[in-house]
C-alpha cells in the first residue's frame, strides 16, 4: 500500500503516453506479421522477410513525405523571413543592403491626399487612410499610374494581404531594436520586395503555354536560390490618449518623424532535410536486408545443387 502512494503521485503525461502507444503499435502490428511470418518460415528467415517488408514499406513512406513533407511527422525549419537590418531614411548614414540604395525614396512616392483627390471614390472604400500597399491589392490599376513598375530599378510593391508574414517579422525586429517598445508606437506604411526567383509573370507576362511550361522547367532546375529581400517601411504616430469605454483612436503618423526601413531576407529553410534523411537511411535498411535475403537463396541453391550432385 505504501507503493501505491508513490504510482498515485505520478502524472500522466502525454509524452509517456505517446511513446506507449507507439511501442504498443510496433509489438501489435509489427509483431503480429512476424509471428504469422515465424511460424511459417521460421524464425530467422521470418525477422528477415518481416524486416524487408517494413523498411519497403517505409521507402514509400518517407518519399512522399521529402516530396510533400506533412504537417505531422518529421520536417525541417519552413522559409521564413530574417531580419538584416533597421535603416532610418535620412538619418545620414549609408544602407548596409545594396539594393535598399535603389529603391524609391519615402519622400519621391505620390501622397495618398494626391491619390484621393484624382479619385475621390476611395474615400468611401478607405475612410480611415490608406497606403500604397493597401491601393495594390484592391486598385492595382491605380498604382501603376503613379508608380509604373519599369521606374522601380527592380522593386516590386507588395500588397498588405500578402505582406503579413513579413510584416510579423519587422514588428519583432523592431522591438528587438529597441526603437520600440510596443507596436503600437509606430503605424506600417509601405512593404517592397527585391529579388528572388522570378515568378511565372515575371517570365510570361502573356501567359503563353511554352512559356508557362518552361518556366516550370527552369526554376525546377535552378538550384541556387537568387538573394530575395523584403523592405517593410514604418513611422512613428502621434501620441493619442484613449478615451474609457471608447475605440482606441486611428493611428496618425508624426510628418515630423523620419520613415524606418526594416530589411529582411528570405530564409529558404531545410524543410525537407529530414525527409530527405529517413529516406536515405529507411532505403538503406531495405537494400541492407533484401540483400542478406537474396544472398540467403544463393547460398541456399548452392546447398541444394551440391545435395543434388552428391546424390547422383
Amino acid at each position: 500500500m505504501q507503493h501505491m502512494h508513490l504510482f498515485a503521485g505520478l502524472a500522466w503525461n502525454p509524452g509517456i503516453r505517446g511513446i506507449l502507444v507507439v511501442l504498443v503499435g510496433v509489438v501489435v502490428l509489427c509483431g503480429s506479421v512476424y509471428l504469422l511470418l515465424g511460424t511459417n518460415l521460421g524464425a530467422r528467415l521470418g525477422l528477415l522477410v518481416a524486416l524487408t517488408g517494413l523498411f519497403g514499406w517505409l521507402v514509400i513512406l518517407t518519399l512522399i513525405w521529402w516530396l510533400t513533407p506533412p504537417a505531422i511527422g518529421p520536417r525541417g525549419n519552413p522559409a521564413s523571413w530574417k531580419p538584416v537590418e533597421v535603416y532610418i531614411n535620412g538619418g545620414g548614414d549609408a544602407a548596409k543592403t545594396e539594393p535598399l540604395e535603389r529603391l524609391v525614396a519615402p519622400s519621391s512616392l505620390p501622397s495618398s491626399s494626391r491619390i484621393l483627390a484624382a479619385n475621390p471614390q476611395l474615400a468611401e472604400e478607405y475612410p480611415n487612410g490608406f497606403t500604397l500597399s493597401d491601393l495594390k491589392g484592391s486598385h492595382a490599376d491605380i498604382v501603376e499610374q503613379y508608380l509604373p513598375a519599369d521606374s522601380l530599378d527592380g522593386w516590386k510593391l507588395v500588397s498588405t494581404a500578402n505582406a503579413g508574414e513579413a510584416q510579423t517579422a519587422a514588428d519583432a525586429a523592431l522591438v528587438a531594436s529597441g526603437l520600440f517598445q510596443t507596436n503600437g508606437e509606430y503605424k506600417k506604411l509601405d512593404v517592397w520586395q527585391f529579388g528572388g526567383k522570378p515568378t511565372l509573370a515575371d517570365d510570361c507576362p502573356d501567359g503563353g503555354s511554352l512559356c508557362r511550361a518552361w518556366h516550370r522547367v527552369s526554376s525546377a532546375f535552378e538550384i541556387k536560390n537568387p538573394p530575395h529581400f523584403a523592405v517593410v517601411q514604418v513611422q512613428r504616430v502621434v501620441p493619442q490618449a484613449t478615451v474609457p469605454g471608447q475605440a482606441p483612436p486611428i493611428p496618425k503618423v508624426d510628418p515630423a518623424q523620419p520613415v524606418i526601413s526594416v530589411v529582411l531576407i528570405r530564409d529558404i529553410g531545410n524543410e525537407r532535410v529530414i525527409p530527405f534523411l529517413y529516406f536515405v537511411i529507411s532505403l538503406s535498411l531495405f537494400v541492407l536486408f533484401a540483400w542478406a535475403l537474396h544472398s540467403r537463396d544463393k547460398t541456399l541453391m548452392k546447398n541444394r545443387e551440391l545435395a543434388a550432385s552428391k546424390g547422383d
